[in-house]
C-alpha cells in the first residue's frame, strides 16, 4: 500500500466519525494489520499539518486526541466531560463573543484550537 493510500484510509475513518475524538493507540489497534503504528503517527502528523485534523490533549485520558476538523477553523468545539462527545459549535452568539473580546479586551480567539468543557444535554439527565 502506498502512503496515500494509507492517508485516504486514515482520512476516511475520522470523516465517518466528526464528532468523535481519537488517540493515536485506538488507531494503531484499529488498523491492525493493515497500516503499521510509526506510518499512524506519521500520517496524524501530516494530516494534522494540512488541518484535516486537530490534535487536543484530553486531561480524562491524559494523552492527546485526534478529531476531523476540515472545517474546524471557523467554530468552538463544545466536549463532553462525561462521554468525551465533540459539538462543534457554529452559532451567531459565538461570533458575537468573540468579537467582544477582540473589541473590548483586544483579544483574538484563535476558535480552531478552542475547546469549552461542559456536559451534553444528554449526559446530563
Amino acid at each position: 500500500m502506498y502512503k496515500t493510500e494509507h492517508q485516504k484510509l486514515i482520512k476516511d475513518y475520522f470523516s465517518q466519525y466528526p464528532e468523535k475524538s481519537h488517540t493515536a493507540t485506538s488507531l494503531v489497534n484499529f488498523f491492525n494489520g493493515t497500516i503499521n503504528k510509526a506510518t499512524i503517527y506519521r500520517q496524524l502528523a501530516t494530516l494534522e499539518e494540512q488541518k484535516v485534523i486537530r490534535k487536543s490533549f484530553s486531561v480524562q485520558k491524559n494523552s492527546y486526541e485526534y478529531q476531523f476538523a476540515l472545517e474546524c477553523q471557523n467554530h468552538f468545539h463544545l466536549v463532553c466531560k462525561k462521554c468525551h462527545k465533540t459539538i462543534h459549535l457554529d452559532c451567531t452568539m459565538a461570533e458575537e463573543f468573540t468579537r467582544h473580546l477582540l473589541k473590548e479586551h483586544g483579544f483574538y480567539i484563535d476558535k480552531y484550537h478552542s475547546v469549552i468543557y461542559g456536559v451534553c444535554k444528554e449526559c446530563e439527565v
